[in-house]
């Protein structure tokens, strides 16, 4: 290890200036790198900070003085280079009298005094050491009810006046004084680097003369950052607080909003640094005790720190952060699931609930009286982005909780929120109070401020670069909303080109970009490092992989902006994965053992090839998101509430059909319960129609919906040919059947599931070979060949075709007879002499009562369940579709033999073994309808009319059978 000279840095305060402590040791560590202390080849300066907060503290022995301990092994501020003092509101704490005496025997009106007094004495004896003094303007934060504040305030008052001139009341003294802990920042770095460069310098350490044994002592140079300085796309966490530069009066400000009020909002643009400023900003300074109660403050608060969207719901995330946080309170891995269920219950039940958890939690872990737990929910947007309007409730209960926190004595909470949903926030009276309560808005970092981010880490990193480089990088970062992240991952790119002179060029960042076309080495670097990773790529089809796996990693909301979301790598197959641990080692991609994220949300805006495949996908991609989310919140809703119906929950079939189509587009990967969530509403129609206490009501919307929406039964509509495509039943018992005295032989024959559709129908009257050929109608009575069609009451695509005459159901099926030759689909009926007519009633009653068994009704006996559409279904004088009730089925399988329309037979009624098509006699009807009671329902119910009439009930079911001819 390098030695290099080193500087004996004394900090004295008293306890109410701890953030301003961080900060000067801040300074310190920062100053080591300075490279002004590097110049004309000498190695660079040591700086040991002699500070009662710094790691190596003395032991606090019980028979020593507080200031005896403090002092014991350590150098006194009179054994130092320089002594920093800092004051504000306090003057410290008394030293015991007359051990601890001023020359002229007062007494000291503390620890600081004395260590102020110890140090300006040496100076103007000896020269040194070189004694700063700081005090802060702004007004202390005293209770004006606290005696001991106020004299403490009094006290410091009385010290700074030795420093004015009595009667002027000017400065006679070299007091600096500073108004905020960043202003101290600023002055301090000035001042300290002017000192120590004046001390090296007067001791010719920048002369390149060797050194002498008994000058300044030696120490280690300090330690270098491994790796890059800059953290890409990925935001800082708390390790990176060494290289967290340019938020300091961020930082600072941030504190006394996180001291003001115990919810606080950091809200920003996307990119602009949110999380960094807590993780690496915000919370070491609080673990540096920046906020004071009591004897001490935030150096012992617990830090819980998650994301609404890690988990599968924000109570889920926070339930898993704090047993990180509070690693004494031990689960059984056994017990965990029931743990988690039994904390999300309680308290989204009952808000309040979690705060006697918490304070539970800091009793078990015996922290102090004064320890708080700081709630850190970062990526606060995904509340929105990720809970949709369906769940609601989990987002108000989620807020709800916010406002117990606020509410409580030993918590707080700090959220980060990107701007753009700062709208959807206020929408909540609750959670816009609580912003209103802290909110701090986060801006642009300043070109300063830029300048610090690019100089101070490549320092801490022992890095240089040519001159003016970092204020070319500054200036092409611009002020746009996610530039300060483009500009983290063209530096970081910029490290990974450096050479053994570790020295960051003009040459390399121009090679980031594309100077020819105008294109800066920031605004080129993610797209020329996505670019290149993903020509690299040894896939077959890269394109279609990756749209794989950004599908999974972006969420697009309703007004088309894109927010990243984890993905669980189990998800992806081997090619996806290939390209996500590819992105990943070029840190595009951020992995774990069982998740993947985007780095940072700038990839969507500055990758071209993504931002492209986005914007054409955008709207996909938001309805797979809404997809996601209500599939979630069904389930959830399912499972706190298990037998309940949530089905009006799941999205009707024109949705589904959007559905559908995106699914084709995106090819996404959706589990279980998504792809449940989807099912085609047909299906679940049809599943509830088979349910035997659907009512009739029910049924017949249920039939009416599937027609709007398309039924996919079989049997109800028409093949590729145009032909109507029929299930036909095998009815194949052999028997003989009485019908009003006369028997019958019934031979084996098929039977329609359904009775014949209007769109079946209408394809015999749209056909040009169909109604208006006379072939159809030969036999018939002149007056009724081509009979007009009656205008069917019921005109939807799976309703049975009414208002029918005989005449016509008998053309129709001759027709169909022809079809069937034509395109030989006799042949599955396995051979034989087969047509396509009309029952005869012996065939249809044999059909409607199972052969022998002789059933009352198709189903048996008449009860009380939904079983034919008769008067009895109280729905009104009209059909349903067909098929609507599966339970009244006849033996067989054909649907509504019971109820709905009635069905032509071919025989006359009187004559029952006639079948003659111009006697003009009466034929049967069988099967009863909508507007007949169960009595003319029965199987053997009989019921008459007109071959020329087209009663509004009457249709049509076929069979096919053996031919028969007019007698």
């Amino acid at each position: 290890m390098q030695s290099v000279p080193q500087i004996r840095v004394f900090l004295a305060s008293p306890g109410d200036v701890n953030e301003e402590r961080a900060v000067a040791l801040e300074v310190m560590d920062t100053l080591e790198y300075e490279p002004l202390f590097k110049r004309s080849g000498a190695g660079g300066v040591s700086i040991h900070a002699v500070a009662w907060d710094k790691d190596d503290n003395a032991p606090m022995r019980a028979t020593l003085t507080p200031q005896t301990a403090i002092l014991d092994g350590r150098p006194a501020p009179s054994q130092c280079d320089i002594v920093i003092v800092l004051f504000w509101g306090r003057m410290g704490t008394e030293l015991p009298f007359p051990e601890y005496q001023k020359p002229d025997g007062s007494k000291f009106l503390s620890g600081t005094e004395w260590e102020y007094t110890d140090a300006v004495t040496s100076e103007r004896a000896h020269g040194k050491p070189i004694t700063l003094i700081y005090r802060r303007t702004e007004k202390p934060r005293i209770d004006l009810d606290d005696l001991d504040q106020v004299t403490q305030y009094h006290a410091v008052k009385r010290f700074f006046d030795q420093f004015r001139d009595p009667k002027t009341g000017a400065l006679v003294g070299g007091v600096n004084e500073y108004a905020t802990p960043e202003d101290l920042r600023l002055k301090l770095t000035a001042n300290l680097r002017a000192v120590i460069d004046r001390l090296l310098e007067a001791e010719g350490f920048y002369s390149g003369a060797p050194r002498t044994s008994g000058q300044r002592p030696q120490g280690e140079a300090p330690p270098l950052w491994k790796g890059s300085p800059f953290p890409g796309l990925r935001a800082f966490t708390e390790a990176d607080a060494p290289i967290f530069f340019g938020r300091g009066l961020e930082t600072s400000e941030l504190v006394k909003r996180v001291e003001a009020s115990r919810f606080t909002a950091v809200v920003a643009a996307s990119g602009s640094g949110k999380s960094s400023l807590v993780a690496a900003g915000l919370i070491p300074r609080l673990k540096a005790n920046a906020i004071v109660s009591g004897d001490t403050g935030s150096k012992d608060w617990r830090f819980v720190r998650f994301t609404p969207g890690q988990a599968e719901s924000p109570f889920a995330a926070l339930f898993s952060a704090l047993r990180d946080a509070f690693p004494e309170y031990k689960v059984d891995p056994f017990e965990l699931p029931q743990r988690k269920k039994s904390f999300i219950d309680s308290i989204t039940a009952v808000p309040a609930a979690f705060v006697e958890i918490c304070d539970a939690l800091l009793q078990e872990a015996k922290a102090p009286s004064w320890a708080e737990i700081l709630f850190f929910v970062d990526q606060f947007e995904e509340l929105f982005t990720l809970i949709p309007d369906e769940r609601g409730s989990e987002r108000a209960a989620f807020v709800a909780l916010l406002e117990a926190i606020h509410a409580s004595r030993r918590l707080r909470c700090i959220v980060t929120m990107r701007s753009d949903f700062m709208a959807q926030a206020i929408e909540n009276p609750v959670l816009a109070h609580l912003i209103n309560q802290g909110n701090y808005m986060l801006a642009a970092p300043t070109a300063g401020a830029l300048i610090e981010m690019i100089k101070r880490p490549a320092e801490r990193a022992g890095l240089t670069w040519d001159d003016g480089l970092p204020e070319r990088i500054q200036a092409e970062t611009g002020s746009d909303a996610g530039a300060l992240a483009v500009m983290a991952y063209a530096l970081d790119a910029l490290y990974h080109s450096v050479g053994d002179d570790n020295r960051l060029t003009f040459a390399a960042y121009n090679a980031l970009g594309d100077p020819e076309k105008g294109i800066s080495g920031v605004e080129g670097a993610i797209t020329k490092r996505a670019d290149e990773t993903f020509n690299a790529l040894q896939l077959s089809d890269k394109d279609t992989v990756l749209k794989r796996v950004f599908r999974e990693l972006v969420a697009v909301d309703e007004r088309g902006t894109a927010t990243r979301q984890r993905a669980a790598l189990r998800t992806f197959d081997d090619e996806a994965l290939l390209l996500i641990r590819t992105f990943a080692d070029a840190r595009l991609l951020v992995t774990d053992e069982n998740t993947v994220e985007v780095a940072h949300e700038a990839i969507f805006r500055s990758w071209e090839r993504l931002k492209t495949w986005i914007a054409e996908a955008q709207e996909d991609l938001i309805l797979l998101r809404q997809v996601r989310a209500a599939a979630h919140d069904w389930q959830t809703k399912r499972e706190r509430e298990p037998g309940k119906d949530f089905d009006y929950l799941r999205w009707p079939a024109e949705r589904l059909n959007l559905v559908n189509a995106m699914l084709e587009r995106l090819k996404p990967e959706l589990n279980e319960i998504e792809q449940d969530f989807i099912e085609p509403e047909q299906k679940r129609l049809l599943r509830e129609i088979a349910v035997i206490t659907t009512n009739h009501k029910r049924r017949r919307w249920i039939g009416e919906r599937l027609a709007t929406i398309g039924d996919p039964r079989s049997g109800i509509g028409l093949d590729e040919r145009g032909i109507p495509q029929i299930d036909w039943l095998p009815v194949s018992q052999v028997g003989e059947i009485d019908i009003e005295g006369k028997t019958f032989g019934v031979q084996p024959f098929y039977v329609a599931r359904y009775l014949i559709t209007y769109p079946q129908f209408q394809a015999f009257i749209d056909a040009p070979d169909g109604f208006k050929d006379d072939r159809w109608w030969a036999e018939m009575p002149d007056r009724y060949k081509r009979q007009e069609m009656s205008t069917a009451v019921a005109q939807y695509d799976n309703y049975p075709r009414d208002s029918v005459s005989w005449y016509q159901s008998v053309a129709f099926s001759r027709w169909l007879d022809a079809k069937y030759r034509e395109h030989r689909l006799f042949e599955q009926f396995g051979g034989g002499n087969w047509s396509v007519r009309l029952p005869t009633e012996w065939e249809w009653q044999w059909m409607a009562q199972g052969g022998s068994a002789a059933l009352k009704y198709p189903w048996g006996n008449w009860d009380e369940h939904p079983r034919a559409n008769t008067t009895e279904a109280g729905i009104g004088n009209r059909s349903t579709a067909v098929g609507m009730y599966s339970h009244g089925a006849a033996e067989c399988g054909a649907l509504d033999v019971a109820g709905n329309l009635f069905e032509w037979c071919l025989n006359d009624y009187k004559k029952h073994e006639t079948v003659d098509y111009m006697n003009g006699e009466q034929k049967v009807l069988r099967g009863g309808s909508f507007s007949y009671d169960q009595y003319d329902a029965a199987a053997s119910g009989r019921y008459r009319s007109d071959p020329y009439l087209g009663g509004y009930s009457y249709g049509v079911r076929l069979v096919v059978a053996a031919p028969i001819r007019a007698l």
